[in-house]
C-alpha cells in the first residue's frame, strides 16, 4: 500500500492510497475464505465451501464488496497512524473500483483538529466576581424550609370570597347534553381550591360569595381537556362554599427543627449554621464559575486558531436543535412564536446563534490544546463523579448508566473529554492572573443555589 497526500488546505488533507493488484488479489482471497468459514451450506463443511459455489449463493459483487471494505478500514488506520491526524469527524472516502489482478485507487477526505498557538497562560488577566452569603439570605432559605411545611386550617371568616383566598368546596359537575339534559360527572366531590391558581372561569364564579353559599354555574371546556368525559363540552358546577382555609407556618423552634429535619438538627441554631454552610459553598461554586468563564474568554482571544466552518456548522445545528427542543419541553411553544414574543427576526435569530457556535467551537478547540499541551488527565474517580451527575439529571440509575456508556466508544469518549475539558478549565483557572470585584448591587437577587458551571463546547 503506498499513500500520498494530494491536497493540504486549512484542516482539511486528501490523502490517496493506491493498492497494487497483488494485494487486492489477497485481499480478496482471504474474504472468499471468511465467508467459507462462516456459511452454512448443504453438503459442504464450513471452511470448505468453493469460490464458485459461494459466489452463486452470495454473488461476486458481495465478495468485491466485502474485500472493498477491508482494503478501506486498512487504509484508514494506516493513514491515520502514519500521518498522526487527529480527526474531527469520520473522513470521507472515495472508493475506486475493485477488480482482481488490477491496482485499487481509494481517495480520503479527512477533517483534522486545526493547529492553534496559545498565549503565556500567565499573563492572562481574568475577572472573578465573589459572591457572599448575607444574613436575610439565611433568613429566607429558612422561611423556605418552614413554608414547605405549612398547614392549612379552616377560619371562621364569614365574608365573600376573594383571588388570594382558599376556600374548601364540595360541588357535583354535570355535562349538558344537545337536548338540554344533564348527565352527571361528579358527585358531592370535596376540594380545597386556592382561588388565585383556578383557572379564571371556575374563580370568577366563586369570588363575592360566602361561606354556606349555594352556587351553580357553567363553563366551557376545551377541546383538549385532560378528562375526555368532559373535553369540548359545557359543564356545570354545582357547588358550596363549606369554609375558608389559611396557610399557617410553624415557628422555627427547636421543637419544630427536630421534627422537619427528622433529627439531623436538632435546634434552629443549627439549622441555620447548616443553610449558611451550604449557601456559602454554593456561592464560592459560582464565584469560581464567573472566573472560570472570564479566562475561558481571555485564553480564546489570546490565541490564535483558524476555526473550522465545517465545525462551525455542525455546532450550529446541534444548538439549534437542542433550542427548539427546550423551547418545546420548557415552554410548549415553537421556535416562530419564540422569534414573535421576542421580537426577532429568523436572520437575528440564525445570526447570534451561529455567533455563539464559533464561540464554542473556539473554546473547545483551545482548551483542547491546553489539556494536550500540558498534559491534563483525569482519574476514575472523577469519571465516576461525572456519572454520577449524569445520573442525577436523567434520572438514572448510576450503574445502569455506567454499563450503558461501557458499551458505547464513542459516548463514553464523550464523556471522557468532558471531564478532561473540566479538568483544563481548573488548571487554566488556576493560573490566570486574577482581579476579583463585589457583585453589582442587582446580581443579588439571582439564584444562589447555582453550584456548578457550564461554559459552552462543540461536541466533536
Amino acid at each position: 500500500m503506498k499513500s500520498e497526500i494530494l491536497s493540504q488546505e486549512r484542516n482539511v488533507a486528501v490523502v490517496k492510497i493506491e493498492y497494487e493488484a497483488g494485494e487486492v488479489d489477497r485481499a480478496v482471497a482471504h474474504t472468499v475464505r471468511e465467508f467459507s468459514n462462516k456459511a452454512n451450506i448443504k453438503g459442504f463443511r464450513k471452511g470448505h465451501v468453493p469460490r464458485k459455489t459461494l459466489e452463486l449463493y452470495i454473488g461476486k459483487n458481495a465478495i468485491y464488496k466485502e474485500a472493498l471494505e477491508h482494503l478501506a478500514n486498512e487504509a484508514l488506520d494506516n493513514v491515520v497512524t502514519e500521518y498522526e491526524l487527529d480527526l474531527i469527524v469520520d473522513p470521507k472516502c472515495k472508493l475506486g473500483e475493485l477488480s482482481e489482478g488490477n491496482p485499487l485507487d481509494l481517495e480520503f477526505t479527512f477533517e483534522v483538529r486545526p493547529e492553534v498557538t496559545l498565549p503565556d497562560i500567565s499573563s492572562l488577566k481574568a475577572e472573578k466576581t465573589v459572591y457572599t452569603v448575607r444574613d436575610e439570605e439565611v433568613e429566607e432559605g429558612i422561611k423556605q424550609v418552614l413554608e414547605s411545611s405549612a398547614e392549612l386550617v379552616p377560619t371562621d371568616d364569614d365574608r365573600p370570597a376573594e383571588r388570594e383566598d382558599i376556600v374548601d368546596t364540595q360541588y357535583s359537575s354535570f355535562a349538558l347534553e344537545a337536548d338540554g339534559s344533564l348527565k352527571e360527572l361528579e358527585r358531592d366531590k370535596k376540594n380545597v381550591l386556592h382561588l388565585s391558581n383556578l383557572r379564571n372561569d371556575i374563580a370568577e364564579a366563586i369570588i363575592g360569595h360566602k361561606p354556606a353559599e349555594e352556587l351553580t354555574f357553567d363553563i366551557n371546556l376545551e377541546d383538549d381537556y385532560p378528562d375526555s368525559r368532559m373535553a369540548g363540552r359545557k359543564v356545570r358546577y354545582e357547588l358550596e362554599i363549606l369554609r375558608f382555609m389559611k396557610r399557617v407556618v410553624p415557628e422555627p423552634t427547636d421543637e419544630k427543627i427536630a421534627e422537619l429535619s427528622k433529627g439531623k438538627y436538632q435546634t434552629a441554631d443549627e439549622l441555620k449554621s447548616a443553610m449558611r454552610r451550604q449557601l456559602e459553598e454554593s456561592a464560592a461554586a459560582r464565584s469560581e464559575a464567573t472566573l472560570q468563564d472570564s479566562a475561558i474568554k481571555a485564553l480564546a482571544r489570546a490565541s490564535a486558531v483558524d476555526v473550522p466552518e465545517s465545525m462551525v456548522d455542525r455546532q450550529y445545528l446541534s444548538m439549534r436543535s437542542d433550542r427548539d427542543g427546550q423551547l418545546q419541553q420548557n415552554l410548549r411553544q415553537s421556535l416562530d412564536d419564540y422569534l414573535k414574543q421576542n421580537n426577532l427576526s429568523v436572520e437575528e435569530f440564525d445570526s447570534n446563534l451561529k455567533k455563539r457556535a464559533e464561540e464554542a467551537v473556539k473554546n473547545t478547540l483551545v482548551l483542547d490544546a491546553l489539556a494536550e499541551r500540558d498534559d491534563i488527565s483525569f482519574t476514575s474517580d472523577e469519571l465516576n463523579e461525572e456519572i454520577m451527575l449524569m445520573a442525577q439529571s436523567m434520572r438514572m440509575n448510576p450503574q445502569e448508566l455506567a454499563d450503558s456508556l461501557g458499551k458505547d466508544k464513542q459516548e463514553f469518549a464523550g464523556l471522557a473529554m468532558r471531564v478532561r475539558t473540566k479538568n483544563a478549565v481548573k488548571h487554566l483557572a488556576s493560573l490566570v492572573q486574577v482581579e476579583e470585584h463585589a457583585p453589582e448591587e442587582h446580581e443579588h437577587d439571582h439564584d444562589h443555589g447555582h453550584d456548578g458551571h457550564e461554559h459552552e463546547a462543540a461536541e466533536e
